[in-house]
């Protein structure tokens, strides 16, 4: 899951126009300012937060911005576009060609939904849906709403960014990825949803796919639902709660696809989210608890190995028996 992460890029890409090339667009891993050494709080040297790289006077998002693709002034040839950091004739990685850029029609305000549609002065971009505020798992800081358990900007909370050569893992700046993410470049993602590194890092999904339990495809397998550019859980997602677009209210969260204050079905309240602390990763045993790298959670405790008649399938203990995503084997 990105968060996520990046919820401003896409409106400062689609109005951006590819120019004339000056140099060859690599596909190396943007340069994204850090800010503060300590991951402590700050606003960061650059000022730029979400995601966003500081070139010159501007904040811009160098995975779509064709002025600067990658990198700062590495421009595409003319007629290709920025994706994912790098140029190319597609749009890949789970975006949109809107005009002469690409978009992230799930979170650009400019491109909401859709290209060409914008949300109204205030509102904000979420999961293709134009919104006053942003809904449970999400946090408003600045003009959008960001995964404070894995932006690196805002890392347990609102401009919190971290150091140089540390990643945000369960809202704490660190060397490595926990709770089941998998470390990719300067980021910590979940390999089964993100279309940027989809069953693996750089493993770009292509255009008009996304990416669903790992794997790319044109729809949502495993139970999950296509909402905008992404396959979520409409039973547990606060975000589309029951359905796409229906966000649960202040306090409340998502509980076999009702909004609630409390937790049904078993699950455990873990700030935003209901969770199941027997196979959670990231709340393993209790909320908080993440696992370490390359480690599961199986009956409570963090292991190698899975246990209680479960199967090991990426970064997870599954029941082939039962579970949807992974129906008689990974």
């Amino acid at each position: 899951m990105r968060q996520l992460a990046h919820w401003l890029g896409g409106a400062l890409a689609a109005a951006v126009v590819a120019g004339g090339a000056l140099a060859a667009c690599s596909g190396a891993e943007p340069a994204i300012a850090t800010g503060g050494g300590n991951g402590q709080g700050g606003t960061g040297q650059s000022g730029c937060t979400g995601g966003l790289l500081a070139c010159g006077a501007e904040c811009v998002n160098p995975k779509l911005d064709p002025a600067n693709c990658g990198a700062c002034g590495v421009a595409c040839p003319q007629g290709e576009l920025c994706s994912a950091g790098a140029c190319g004739v597609e749009c890949l990685g789970g975006t949109t060609k809107c005009g002469a850029g690409c978009a992230d029609t799930g979170t650009d305000p400019s491109n909401c939904g859709g290209c060409g549609v914008p949300c109204a002065k205030g509102e904000l971009c979420v999961e293709g849906q134009c919104v006053l505020d942003c809904p449970a798992g999400l946090t408003k800081c600045g003009q959008g709403c960001v995964n404070t358990d894995s932006d690196p900007q805002n890392c347990g909370g609102c401009e919190s960014p971290c150091g140089q050569d540390k990643v945000c893992s369960a809202g704490k700046c660190g060397v490595e990825c926990l709770g089941g993410t998998t470390k990719c470049g300067g980021e910590c993602v979940n390999p089964d949803i993100d279309p940027e590194h989809c069953g693996g890092c750089n493993n770009l999904c292509g255009a008009g796919e996304i990416c669903s339990v790992g794997q790319c495809a044109l729809q949502c397998l495993g139970g999950t639902t296509k909402c905008g550019n992404k396959c979520v859980d409409t039973t547990v997602d606060a975000a589309n709660c029951g359905g796409c677009g229906v966000g649960c209210g202040l306090g409340q969260v998502c509980s076999a696809g009702q909004c609630a204050i409390e937790c049904a079905g078993g699950a455990t309240k873990c700030g935003k989210k209901c969770v199941d602390t027997e196979l959670d990763p990231a709340n393993c045993g209790g909320c908080g608890v993440a696992c370490g790298p390359g480690e599961v959670c199986s009956a409570e405790k963090c292991g190698v190995l899975c246990a209680g008649g479960t199967t090991k399938c990426g970064s997870k203990c599954v029941d082939p028996e039962s579970d949807a995503a992974n129906c008689g084997g990974c």
